[in-house]
């Protein structure tokens, strides 16, 4: 009996629970329309429906709602909104939720926090707690978030943290659209890729999760397993590696610094290009390069440069400047090959030395270099040319000079007479970088003026051997040395004539000599 009677009052409370939830929806509808007809002046797809909730109360107050419990739904248009529950103000389309809150826009944006705010008439929504939204593959969390449904925005000013198809990024404030599906970053924005390994640091920043393109503005650094990128503006896409850095960029990698208006680079391939006011330094090897223009090979170590290049490599206390049409770096750790090649109108200065080719080589790992086509090279008050030149350098001063087929040697004296040497083959020593030994091997010919006082010319002395030995004091001709017996002539001045103080292929070459300001140019400037 007793059982019975339970089963029966069980059922009375079910059927006055439901009654209650009937009568409150129809106190809702009426205070609406004593109120104006709020709910009717609205279109269906704007207002809040409320679809499910296992409890209900109302409140008459001088803010009208419902208070909703356990499992609560709310539909408008095509979003949903869940959550364990929440007070509806149905006169301003109005939804406070609360606890495990979910909304859903669509198939495919989803966002959870522990609170949500919503205005059904700006379909604007505040969520605040634990914030997580997803859309697709694009995971975004924070503290407390705007979505705009209508703007299809979504905007946070506490920070959050992102992550998109590998990349994590933070910011301070950052705004997203999720039609558009492009993210702006404002303040502290990061981006980081552990499976690419590179991070950016940027201050302001946007970023397409499609197209996974960031472009950035303002000071802004990307660190990569190759270097350290800084720039002022540009875009990296995170997909492909490729970058564009404008703004004075600057790219530091190993011992290199590369500099340069506009700097583009594909990290994959090791391919970059560097236009506007480039300059290139090595810190080991104390070399700077400038242009306009440079390729760079990362895989290989190759480089090239143009646009009026200049080098210049800073030695104790000279400094060597190298100019140009194009300078090609090759630098392979692997191979241990280290050069430099200069092509066309090839032109060296140093205090103590300066030359002209068409085209040259530097060989870095052993401080060699090539001169090549047409190459005259001036030390002091001496000229010298060859078919092809070597010079070799130690601990940054010229140590031996090779001269290779039609060696020539013009040393002016103190009354302005050229003392000559030729042969086949001419090997130059240096002390101090000034030259202090010459030896001719082959075909060997030499013309040397006599004097007295170094005022007098004495004679000529002309003659010809298998080699010879020249010795040089303050950068003239003093004592020649015949290592084979020679075939001389000693001719006194008033003999002379023009063929006997020249050799064969004499040409004194000074207004072609470089000066500082030629090779130079506009580049320091």
């Amino acid at each position: 009996m007793q059982h019975r009677l339970n089963i029966q009052f069980n059922y009375f409370c079910k059927m006055i629970t439901s009654m209650f939830l009937r009568i409150s929806l129809i106190i809702l509808l009426v205070m609406g329309f004593l109120n104006g007809g709020d709910c009717f002046a609205q279109t269906p797809s704007e207002k809040i429906e409320l679809i499910q909730a296992g409890a209900l109360m109302g409140s008459e107050g001088k803010e009208a709602y419902v208070k909703l419990k356990d499992h609560v739904i709310f539909k408008q248009g095509e979003m949903f909104l869940y959550c364990d529950s929440a007070f509806q103000y149905a006169k301003t389309n109005y939804v406070e939720a609360f606890g495990h809150v979910r909304l859903v826009q669509g198939d495919t944006l989803t966002m959870t926090c522990n609170k949500l705010e919503y205005d059904g008439n700006t379909k604007k929504a505040k969520a605040i707690g634990d914030v997580i939204l997803i859309d697709k593959q694009t995971i975004l969390k924070t503290t407390a978030l705007n979505y705009d449904r209508e703007g299809k925005n979504v905007s946070y000013f506490s920070g959050a943290n992102i992550s998109d198809k590998g990349n994590n990024l933070t910011s301070t404030i950052g705004v997203y659209n999720t039609g558009t599906k492009i993210f702006t970053f404002k303040k502290n924005v990061h981006i980081t890729n552990p499976g690419q390994g590179f991070l950016l640091d940027a201050d302001t920043l946007q970023y397409n999760s499609q197209s996974r393109l960031a472009t950035f503005r303002g000071e802004t650094k990307i660190t990569t397993k190759d270097g350290v990128i800084k720039s002022k503006e540009g875009s990296y896409n995170t997909a492909t590696s490729v970058m564009y850095f404008g703004g004075r960029a600057q790219v530091f990698s190993g011992d290199n610094t590369i500099s340069g208006n506009k700097i583009d680079y594909d990290e994959k391939t090791k391919l970059g290009v560097v236009t506007g006011e480039v300059k290139i330094e090595n810190k080991k090897d104390s070399i700077t390069v400038l242009g306009q223009h440079a390729k760079y090979t990362g895989k290989n170590g190759y480089s090239i440069v143009s646009g009026n290049p200049l080098m210049y490599q800073v030695n104790n206390t000279d400094t060597l400047f190298l100019k140009a049409d194009t300078l090609v770096s090759i630098n392979d750790t692997i191979k241990k090959i280290k050069l430099l090649k200069a092509y066309y109108h090839v032109q060296l200065f140093r205090k103590d030395m300066q030359a002209r080719c068409d085209s040259l080589v530097y060989n870095f790992y052993d401080s060699t270099i090539y001169l090549y086509t047409n190459p005259v090279l001036w030390n002091g008050e001496n000229q010298l040319v060859a078919d092809s030149i070597w010079m070799v350098q130690k601990n940054g001063k010229m140590h031996t000079m090779h001269m290779h087929v039609n060696a020539f040697v013009i040393s002016k004296d103190t009354i302005d007479n050229f003392n000559q040497i030729k042969g086949r083959q001419i090997t130059a020593f240096f002390a101090n970088n000034h030259i202090s030994k010459i030896l001719v091997e082959g075909n060997a010919e030499s013309i040397y003026h006599a004097l007295e006082g170094e005022k007098k010319l004495m004679g000529v002395n002309k003659a010809e051997a298998g080699s010879i030995v020249v010795l040089f004091k303050d950068d003239k001709l003093s004592t020649i040395t015949y290592v084979t017996k020679p075939d001389a002539a000693f001719i006194p001045p008033q003999e002379l004539k023009p063929e006997d103080v020249k050799l064969k292929g004499f040409k004194w070459r000074i207004k072609e000599r470089p000066t500082k300001e030629t090779v130079i140019g506009t580049n320091l400037k």
